[in-house]
């Protein structure tokens, strides 16, 4: 009688497992939200598409532009691959739609063009302004114009990506200081230049073979331009703390010249001039940068040392990071540049020195697959310094367009885009421009929210399947009993077996 009892409570117990329905864990945000209303918009192919009319169980939502030149590529990327890792029959149940944050750019041909360069077919929809509007505010979504015009503005700021040996990528913005500034001009103007490295930085000692003379009668006096006054001012740093960025007008001069005999700073371009004891001048104008420049002032501003010696046929790397490129020829330091429509790095055919106005270069041994080094910006953030974002995010760009990337749960305070605070994703308004939101939809309903681009893909399939845990597959609605239904059905039948009082054989 005890082991029936205990037969019952064990098939009992099986059948709560069965019947009780799975506990769902997301590792994005879980929301609590109404249910999206229906709209129309225009796809890529320049045809309506009604957002319900893709009847899927789950759809995932994401808020991109096609002129962004780095979280909404990652974020493509990312969700390509969520799509690629579905089983075969999550895939039919799953729908995946972009829809654009900037209609003015984003028209049907770009949405084309953008879809291609990532291998993606999911619908890219557009739309005019106020159809638009309606959909943010369905999705709680607030767009700013003026972060998405910023966003797309500090593209042109030019980046030097560099991979070590063994594979670790980094990325670096063009930050000379002036001493890199004033090598530069001296190398371009082929002016011969003394100088000595001290414990307070590089001072001049000689130009074009005219020394300061050791009892100090005069010596080689750093100046830069003063906007406020006109004037030309003598640096109360050292050309090593000079911003050239800030300051690209520099003048040596004898202490003992005429300043008025200098010209005025050029208008457009970098230019560095000399002021000899005899009030004589030269004068040097950079008229365009090349990749020697931007790979100097880059590895520079990283604090990183580098060797890339002058010869016959130009400039050529020798080391990076004090990592010197084998004299057997192993391997060697290879130069690549960003391929702005195949979104992709290609191999330098020019050097650096004949690569004119680079934006975007790469450094890596040769023997590197460059389609895994990481596409530019993607790894600036990793470039934090202490303080930068409240510690939460990273500087992008610079002068009035400098803003800050916040990580994930984090936004600009709101009277400061280079400040981070802490968000709350359950709120019903999220601002898109500086970063972006990406949804999970169960049927017309959001239930996943991602921010940001720094999420795994793999995490976010397991979201995707997990939603799709919430719904009874298509496949067992013909009759046939699921899984659970049918434990549960053998399971009642077990225990009515069990339970059933044991008749005595008819006297």
């Amino acid at each position: 009688m005890k082991a029936q009892r205990l037969l019952t409570l064990c098939i009992c117990f099986a059948l709560l497992v069965a019947a009780t329905p799975n506990a769902t864990a997301y590792k994005g945000h879980q929301l609590s939200r109404n249910d999206i209303v229906d709209f129309t918009l225009v796809d890529q192919n320049a045809e309506n598409f009604t957002f319900s009319t893709l009847d899927k169980d789950v759809t995932v939502v994401a808020f991109i532009f096609t002129a962004c030149p780095d979280v909404c590529p990652v974020i493509t990327q990312s969700l390509r691959l969520v799509q690629e890792g579905l089983s075969e029959s999550d895939a039919e149940r799953v729908g995946f739609v972009s829809i654009s944050v900037d209609p003015d750019r984003d028209t049907p041909e770009a949405l084309t063009e953008f879809t291609e360069r990532h291998g993606v077919s999911w619908p890219h929809l557009t739309g005019d302004k106020d159809t638009l509007s309606e959909v943010y505010r369905n999705f709680g979504v607030l767009v700013d114009q003026q972060v998405i015009d910023a966003h797309i503005e500090v593209n042109e700021d030019p980046t030097v990506t560099y991979v070590d040996p063994s594979g670790n990528a980094s990325e670096f913005m063009f930050m000379p200081s002036g001493w890199e500034f004033h090598q530069i001009m001296a190398h371009e103007a082929n002016w011969s230049i003394n100088a000595t490295d001290s414990e307070y930085g590089h001072y001049v000692t000689a130009i074009e073979g005219v020394e300061a003379p050791s009892d100090s009668s005069w010596w080689w006096s750093l100046l830069i331009h003063n906007e406020t006054s006109g004037a030309w001012e003598a640096s109360d740093v050292g050309i090593d703390s000079i911003d050239a960025l800030e300051h690209d007008q520099l003048v040596w001069a004898a202490s003992n010249a005429n300043t008025s005999n200098l010209a005025a700073p050029h208008p457009d371009h970098p230019t560095m001039q000399v002021l000899f004891p005899d009030n004589t001048t030269a004068n040097h104008t950079l008229q365009e940068m090349n990749a020697w420049h931007l790979s100097m002032g880059a590895f520079a501003g990283a604090g990183l040392n580098t060797s890339m010696p002058s010869s016959e046929w130009g400039h050529y790397m020798e080391s990076i990071d004090d990592v010197v490129a084998p004299s057997n020829y192993s391997w060697w330091w290879s130069l690549s540049t960003w391929n702005a429509t195949s979104q992709a790095w290609d191999a330098s055919s020019l050097g650096m020195d004949s690569l004119i106005e680079p934006t975007y270069i790469a450094w890596s041994p040769n023997s590197t697959n460059l389609s895994e080094i990481p596409p530019p910006g993607a790894t600036l953030r990793d470039e934090v310094q202490p303080g930068v974002c409240n510690n939460h995010g990273w500087e992008m760009g610079t002068g009035e367009g400098k803003h800050c990337m916040c990580d994930e749960g984090y936004e600009w305070a709101e009277d400061s885009r280079t400040s981070c605070v802490s968000s709350d994703i359950t709120a019903i308004d999220y601002a898109v421009g500086h970063s972006t939101i990406t949804y999970i939809l169960d049927g017309m309903t959001p239930t996943v929210a991602w921010t940001g681009d720094s999420w795994r893909a793999e995490d976010f399939q397991i979201d995707v399947e997990a939603a799709l845990g919430g719904q009874s597959d298509p496949g067992q609605n013909s009759g046939m009993p699921g899984l659970t239904f049918g434990i549960a059905m053998a399971g009642l039948g077990l225990a009515a077996a069990a339970i059933t009082p044991r008749r005595e054989p008819d006297q």
